[in-house]
């Protein structure tokens, strides 16, 4: 039976991308698990190179799509579901893909499916960047996925590599206990926060609730820490990013230091986000058996994903997508588009489907006000735009140059039409406004499809 079901889940798969109905990135993982519910452990069976997962609120997709390159670049035989799809149909759909020289597994995995993906895949290596709040409607309490990883983690054996970012507090406290672990982290940055956002999201020991000590704090809640009630604090790094340069909205550069060693990192995208993305695909890179000089010249060569900070060209202007769906992503892009010089067109677009959340008061712990004297120009679009202005008024900006349209069609017109010639735009969307923004870019020619994307 499950050979048939791999017939009909392919057969989908082939005829997804023909009848318009998307890449074929999902829906065939779905058929085929409910036709064979033990699929994805016996394909991932054939990875005999190693089945790495990387997870996290923010940063996966990117993650995911460096280490790929960097394989790709090592002459390993990989595959990967590179679309984003990392649900268990996601994965599903990418092992079916499976060539029969591909024998090394980078799945991105969603937060909530994490620990039974693992468990299917029997994962040789787990990476953990961050937890922030994120569509609570769908995920609950920060403290519930914490919660379930950490079960997750005491129930690996021995042999299963940790690579975790030790400057969040809460995926330090999650892998207390696993012998296997390699941590990661920035070292002394300029570039860090004065003082703990209101909207950070675990800055409280993990153990005994006090309010955490920081050394340096770097986004969010994340930094150097330590508890000076019970003792708790960030383990040793093993994989430090030194001497950090954020080069504006185009590009960061950083020394990766490790052991004895340390290796130049450069990447062709922007933030301090991307650092920690970069820095983790880095180290998880030295697992895979990956010489650090050849990792980094394949950092250097990855072009940023669909909707994270990708350019594209549009007439004589050029309009850049940060994803922007929770508060700790928001605040980040923000940050980021200070160290642009210029003022800036600017925007936003809302929505609250279910990838979303359908929650979108998490509006309100963004820092918007803080670029309010670098905007020339801004747009608000999706299906809560409304929210959004509203957001604006209350911060203190003019009401009357808020432009709003719900419709992407018209939206892309008013931004291209508002905005001078050779501009840059920038676009910072929640997930599914920004599916329907390049959706729109897709049908005017302007752009590929996502699924269609080349690392």
């Amino acid at each position: 039976m499950r050979y048939v079901a791999r017939l009909i889940a392919k057969a989908i798969a082939f005829l997804s991308p023909m009848l318009q109905q998307g890449g074929g990135t999902s829906a065939p993982g779905l058929v085929l698990l409910k036709l064979d519910p033990k699929a994805i452990h016996r394909m991932a069976a054939d990875l005999q190179d190693g089945r790495v997962v990387i997870s996290a609120t923010n940063g996966k997709t990117t993650t995911t799509r460096i280490l790929s390159k960097i394989a790709d670049e090592s002459q390993l035989p990989w595959l990967s579901n590179a679309s984003g799809a990392n649900l268990k149909s996601g994965i599903a759909s990418t092992l079916l893909a499976k060539g029969p020289q591909q024998n090394l597994g980078i799945f991105e995995v969603d937060e909530a499916v994490l620990p039974e993906v693992v468990q299917e895949l029997e994962a040789t290596t787990i990476v953990l960047l961050n937890l922030f709040r994120d569509q609570l409607d769908r995920y609950g309490e920060l403290e519930t996925i914490i919660k379930n990883w950490k079960a997750m983690i005491q129930k690996l054996p021995a042999s299963t590599t940790l690579v975790v970012n030790a400057d969040d507090p809460s995926l330090a406290f999650a892998s207390l206990g696993h012998q296997n672990c390699i941590y990661f982290g920035l070292g002394e940055t300029e570039y860090g926060l004065e003082t703990i956002p209101h909207a950070a999201d675990s800055s409280l020991c993990p153990i005994c609730s006090n309010p955490l000590h920081y050394e340096q704090i770097t986004i969010s809640h994340m930094g150097k820490w330590e508890c000076s009630d019970c003792g708790l604090s960030r383990p040793d790094l093993d994989y430090a990013a030194t001497e950090i340069e954020l080069n504006g909205v185009e590009s960061i550069n950083f020394k990766a230091v490790f052991g004895n060693q340390e290796t130049l990192v450069e990447a062709k995208l922007p933030g301090l986000h991307n650092v920690y993305n970069a820095l983790a695909a880095f180290a998880t890179a030295q697992q895979l058996d990956i010489k650090p000089k050849d990792a980094s010249a394949s950092i250097y060569s990855v072009n940023a994903a669909f909707g994270r900070t990708e350019s594209i060209k549009v007439q004589d202007k050029k309009l850049r997508i940060l994803l922007a769906k929770n508060p700790t992503g928001a605040n980040s892009n923000l940050e980021t588009l200070l160290l642009h010089n210029e003022k800036i067109h600017l925007s936003i677009l809302l929505n609250d489907q279910i990838a979303d959340g359908r929650d979108v008061s998490w509006i309100w712990d963004v820092d918007y006000e803080k670029i309010f004297h670098k905007i020339e120009s801004l747009h608000l679009g999706g299906n809560r735009a409304y929210d959004l202005a509203l957001r604006f008024m209350y911060g203190g900006y003019d009401q009357g140059q808020i432009n709003v349209n719900i419709s992407t069609s018209h939206l892309v017109d008013s931004l291209l039409a508002d905005t001078p010639s050779n501009s840059e735009i920038f676009i910072l969307p929640s997930y599914t406004a920004m599916l329907e923004f390049r959706n729109e870019l897709v049908n005017r020619g302007l752009t590929h499809k996502f699924w269609e994307e080349e690392l």
